[in-house]
């Protein structure tokens, strides 16, 4: 296996120039599915603006000090909750596991900082991202369509550190609970959402084109 270190860009500085090419290339397989996606088309300088204030995982070759992943977070301590976004992992180091191991250092670290959920959202014709989320303890919790992409997506939660104590609507994560919300969650989702979006993402009201101004 290979051996990597797992660090913030807090703690080991990475250009922004070096993020921008390995997300460019880890994407390539959704523009070859046909999905538009925002993140093969993104100039550095808006990835750089991106980053601001979020919290950024990275994976490096050990040995080598290549750049194998990163990983995105938005942090919202008031809910406890870490919204990730666009993991990227090298074509060259696919199917390693690498996503996964991140995956665990990061819930590590989430968890000893008092977070209690990881929320996630990927489209839904990229099989290979929906059964990566489910096979690492996510739920399908919602169902939505974003302006620009020309496919839905599912929402993810995963619960990371449930405090029924302190927090007692946490009891609706809890085995046998959780599948039953989250099926709750992504019915009330899909019904709102086929009601006031396109299959474009643009705002409609039954059908009918909402204008904007």
């Amino acid at each position: 296996m290979r051996e990597i270190l797992i660090r913030t860009t807090r703690e080991v500085e990475v250009p922004a120039e070096a993020l921008h090419a390995l997300r460019k290339s880890s994407f390539e397989q959704w523009k070859e599915a046909g999905l538009t996606t925002s993140v093969t088309n993104c100039p550095v300088q808006t990835l750089a603006r991106y980053l601001v204030g979020k919290a950024v995982f990275v994976a490096h070759d050990a040995k080598t000090g290549e750049l194998l992943a990163m990983h995105t977070f938005r942090l919202n301590k008031k809910k406890h909750r870490a919204s990730g976004a666009n993991l990227a992992v090298s074509p060259a180091a696919k199917h390693e596991g690498i996503g996964t191991r991140m995956l665990e250092a990061e819930v590590e670290r989430f968890r000893k900082a008092g977070y209690r959920f990881l929320a996630e959202a990927t489209g839904i014709p990229a099989v290979w991202s929906v059964r990566w989320h489910l096979k690492n303890g996510y739920y399908i919790t919602g169902y939505k369509r974003s302006e620009g992409n020309n496919y839905a997506s599912y929402t993810f939660l995963k619960p990371i550190a449930l405090d029924v104590l302190h927090h007692p609507t946490d009891i609706f994560w809890t085995r046998p609970l959780a599948p039953i919300t989250a099926k709750l969650h992504y019915f009330v989702s899909f019904i709102i959402t086929s009601l006031v979006k396109d299959r474009q993402g643009r705002l409609t009201w039954l059908g009918r084109r909402i204008k904007k101004g």
